[in-house]
């Protein structure tokens, strides 16, 4: 996937990007040639077009048959929403206990 993604993502900025990888924590993954491109091999693909098409078929199926989630729009914040500071609170005196009112303010 890591492969792709970096392949898809050259594509996409136009940019050629080099075969070799450099050396970081996961290099040890992409063994055992270590380069970013995988070389063919002399092995024939035993993946017949009518397999892959049955393998698709199923996998749309599946996916029809899965519950969907509605979209959501996007609204606007309302006002209420946003906590301002009262000047009760900034009367009162740091060396007393705010009134049960303000308390309950401050509950989000």
């Amino acid at each position: 996937v890591s492969r792709c993604w970096t392949y898809e993502t050259s594509v996409a900025l136009g940019t050629e990007i080099a075969n070799e990888l450099p050396y970081n924590d996961y290099f040890e993954y992409f063994g055992p040639d270590f380069k970013l491109h995988i070389s063919p091999s002399n092995m024939a693909n035993q993946n017949t077009p009518e397999y892959l098409e049955k393998i698709k078929t199923r996998l749309f199926e599946n996916l029809r048959m899965l519950p969907h989630a509605p979209g959501v729009q996007v609204q606007a914040m309302v006002d209420d929403g946003i906590r301002e500071e009262s000047e009760d609170e900034d009367k009162a005196s740091p060396d007393e206990r705010l009134p049960q009112a303000l308390q309950d303010k401050r509950i989000v």
